[in-house]
């Protein structure tokens, strides 16, 4: 444990900000939780009292110094009555004590010594390919609240208890989830959504038209789902309008109806959220109603795995509804 004894110690209340105005080393004590954002140290993190700490930085036991080194002696000691501690721009080291959780996103230091952790969460499975930092729709803190539409790039939350909704998604999206109890929802049209957690109890989840990915999880016990695609989705026409199709005369109808009794295809076998029926009739018409009926046609079956017509819930483009008739 390094020797504050000659350390200016500046006390504060409430959340706390390290941002490159305080003299490093820099020690952070005292807080329930600290989150380290992108570039937040400019040298070593090292984490000499944490319950856990959730980090995609370095592989736990592959810090960037000797466990057995003592912290070096602070020049300035941030303490108090504190409640959460954010490092985003701290010019030297950083010395985390007493504190309960540490978020740790990835890019945050030259190196993390994690040796005065109780236990480390790190998942070394990948990385985002673009520095978080840069994304186009970022949160940060406690209880925020951010809508978004159709965001470019990505979206990073750092913190807790925060709410991204983004709307109308066209672009393939990386979701960077930092601390905890945060939640992501995405709605659009032929998304890709690949996500990165880095604590415990996050959720993201997606609309049915919206695919998604856990690429790592340096945590535990967050959450991503995906919305069924509605049996709406297939259906082409429905009952109502095919026969309304048909006034007077010799028709042969085709409709789609939802199976809610099955739940998986019997035309590919697959399990399935939205199993159809499609049928048709050979009638005589009267205004839409069948006066005589010439031959039912059976009943055949199709889900959105083998189905040629799955409808999104946005409107199509120029392009897209040319392809669509072609």
């Amino acid at each position: 444990m390094s020797d504050t004894s000659d350390a200016s110690t500046e006390r504060y209340s409430g959340d706390v900000r390290l941002a490159g105005s305080h003299e490093a080393p820099v020690g952070l004590r005292g807080a329930a939780d600290v989150f380290v954002g992108p570039d937040g140290v400019a040298g070593t993190l090292r984490l000499a009292d944490a319950e856990y700490v959730y980090t995609d930085v370095v592989p736990p036991g592959d810090g960037g110094n000797d466990p057995t080194e003592s912290a070096p002696d602070a020049a300035t000691e941030v303490t108090g009555d504190i409640e959460d501690g954010y490092v985003e721009g701290a010019t030297g080291d950083v010395v985390i004590r007493g504190v309960e959780d540490v978020f740790v996103a990835g890019g945050a230091a030259e190196a993390i010594d994690p040796a005065g952790a109780e236990q480390v969460f790190h998942d070394g499975a990948a990385t985002p390919t673009a520095d978080p930092a840069g994304y186009d729709v970022t949160v940060t803190g406690w209880d925020h609240t951010r809508d978004a539409r159709d965001p470019r790039d990505g979206v990073s939350v750092r913190g807790a208890k925060n709410t991204v909704e983004v709307t109308e998604g066209k672009h393939d999206l990386t979701v960077y989830v930092v601390g905890w109890d945060n939640e992501v929802r995405i709605e659009g049209r032929g998304v890709d959504a690949t996500v990165f957690f880095v604590g415990r109890d996050n959720r993201v989840s997606v609309g049915p038209y919206v695919s998604v990915t856990t690429a790592a999880e340096s945590g535990f016990d967050n959450v991503v789902d995906s919305d069924p695609v509605p049996p709406e989705a297939v259906v082409q026409t429905s009952k109502e309008e095919a026969h309304a199709d048909a006034t007077i005369g010799r028709h042969r109808i085709t409709w789609q109806e939802p199976a809610p009794d099955k739940d998986w295809c019997p035309n590919c076998g697959e399990d399935a959220d939205a199993v159809i029926a499609r049928r048709q009739k050979d009638a005589l018409f009267l205004f839409g109603t069948a006066v005589r009926t010439y031959d039912d046609g059976g009943v055949s079956y199709e889900c959105e795995r083998c189905s040629r017509h799955v409808a999104g819930d946005v409107a199509l483009d120029a392009d897209e509804r040319r392809d669509a008739l072609r």
